[in-house]
């Protein structure tokens, strides 16, 4: 029986995959997400209805209707990539377990809704793009294919998102292939003794995106402002009784013996604004206000910063 997918998403950045599919002509629908309509959902449709790809919705309440869609056009298996529902156990049934996931981290690690935020927050240096089973349990089915991806120092959350999404159609393409040898295995995730060992990536609170200018090191605050750009508005800081949304930040050596962390050490046209830290100094690259986007040294300048004086923290 020849392949016909339901693609489930919600973003653009699965057209690639819609695009291998239907290259192969291996794509029945697009699932969408059931959610208030945003910019990128539009353009996904605006997509679809223009080449004519059959569009679905999950819904909250029922699968009977969707069920008899997928039916209806076809679709004999199931793809999911950035779906923000859980899969229930009618749909899956109804793929015969045959419904694949793509998720970025190198199962069972970081398992959860916020995988690339946590990885950048942590200071990967490479994601792994793995193809496993859904079942119930989210991020938990067998696992079959998957592809490492290098992460570059400067990337941000938004470009590792649109790097994945183009080594989605290669993943497929593994798994094509292998199926097409005979040479696709399927391996169990670990259990549970090793589960409480894992990072999990759970949604993003705001105080995980708060720095402390007095404890964090310079690695900490860096990959903070990284992972947090640009889905999240960046990391924070407060400022004069407000939090300060902080876009890019980068590492500078220095050796400055009993001065404070979190003091203002240096500020300049040519330097910028350079704040003290634990294990050297950052540099406050691109700094968002309510009054506009700024670097640092302009953003110093306007609110009447001065090298000497400490920068306020969260708590």
């Amino acid at each position: 029986m020849k392949s016909k997918y339901a693609l489930f998403s919600g973003s653009c950045l699965c057209l690639l995959a819609v695009q291998y599919l239907l290259q192969r002509e291996a794509l029945a629908c697009v699932v969408l997400v059931e959610v208030e309509a945003n910019p990128d959902l539009e353009q996904l449709k605006q997509f679809l209805n223009h080449h004519q790809i059959p569009m679905l919705q999950y819904r909250e309440d029922s699968d009977k209707h969707l069920i008899s869609e997928l039916d209806r056009l076809g679709a004999n298996r199931g793809l999911v990539y950035l779906f923000r529902h859980r899969i229930r156990s009618e749909v899956i049934r109804y793929f015969n377990n045959d419904i694949v996931n793509i998720h970025p981290s190198a199962l069972p690690e970081f398992r959860g809704p916020m995988p690339l935020f946590w990885q950048l927050k942590e200071g990967a240096e490479t994601v792994r793009l793995t193809l496993h089973k859904v079942i119930e349990e989210l991020d938990c089915g067998a696992i079959g294919a998957y592809i490492d991806l290098p992460i570059h120092p400067f990337d941000t959350s938004q470009c590792l998102h649109q790097k994945v999404a183009q080594m989605v159609p290669a993943l497929l393409d593994k798994l094509i292939q292998q199926e097409a040898t005979g040479t696709l295995n399927w391996h169990e995730q670990p259990q549970a003794e090793v589960l409480n060992k894992i990072h999990y990536a759970r949604h993003v609170k705001i105080e995980d995106l708060v720095i402390d200018f007095q404890r964090d090191t310079c690695t900490q605050i860096v990959n903070l402002t990284r992972a947090a750009n640009t889905e999240l508005g960046g990391a924070r800081f407060k400022f004069r009784n407000g939090l300060i949304q902080l876009m890019q930040a980068t590492k500078i050596d220095c050796d400055l013996m009993g001065v404070r962390p979190g003091t203002v050490i240096e500020l300049d046209r040519t330097n910028g604004l350079l704040v003290k830290v634990v294990d050297g100094a950052v540099r406050l690259d691109i700094v968002l206000t309510e009054q506009g986007i700024f670097d640092g040294y302009r953003f110093a300048m306007l609110f009447g910063l001065e090298a000497g004086m400490e920068m306020s923290n969260f708590s």
